[in-house]
């Protein structure tokens, strides 16, 4: 823990390893190396994560098992100043920080550093870019070959479909206008 009113005026580092750490979704980090560093600044903190890890996770269309490499390198600042939290957005020396409202005195580094890597992790990862996915009829991954299911009431989803749901997905609707 971090205690946020006693930090040293040279800033604070901490780093560490994590074996295998669990995400939203069924998901992990494997092999988590990470570092945070804290440093007072007029009443509020600056705050830089820095990590690697694998992530582990399955591929959004074939459900294939997925490792990939992940990084993070965020800095913002912390702050319980209401008016900066509400800017969303602060300018220290030459750099623009995001800013983030910590109410606590203290802070968990190592859940602000699972919290960093779930902002990053990918949301639809694919095991290729053109993964074809799975028949929808008999399951078989359409990647390793064509199932035996009729033609005519199974078909991969073409690049135009994808396209177009993609599209379709990102469309507001309002009925009150």
């Amino acid at each position: 823990m971090i205690d946020l009113h006693k930090l040293p005026l040279e800033g604070l580092r901490l780093n560490g390893t994590t074996e295998q750490v669990a995400l939203e979704g069924g998901v992990s980090l494997r092999d988590l190396a990470w570092s945070v560093f804290a440093l007072a600044s007029d009443g509020d903190v600056f705050l830089e994560v820095k990590g690697q890890a694998v992530w582990q996770g399955a591929c959004s269309r074939c459900l294939a098992p997925l490792d990939r490499p992940i990084s993070v390198e965020s800095q913002f600042l912390g702050s319980k100043d209401p008016d900066l939290v509400g800017r969303g957005s602060h300018t220290l020396g030459t750099q623009d920080l995001d800013v983030v409202f910590l109410p606590e005195d203290t802070l968990d580094e190592t859940e602000l550093v699972r919290e960093q890597f779930e902002l990053q992790a990918p949301m639809h990862p694919l095991c290729v870019e053109d993964c074809k996915g799975l028949c929808p009829t008999c399951g078989k991954n359409w990647n390793k070959g064509p199932c035996q299911c009729p033609t005519e009431s199974v078909q991969a989803p073409s690049a135009l479909n994808r396209a177009l749901t993609k599209a379709l997905a990102g469309i507001k609707l309002d009925p009150e206008s």
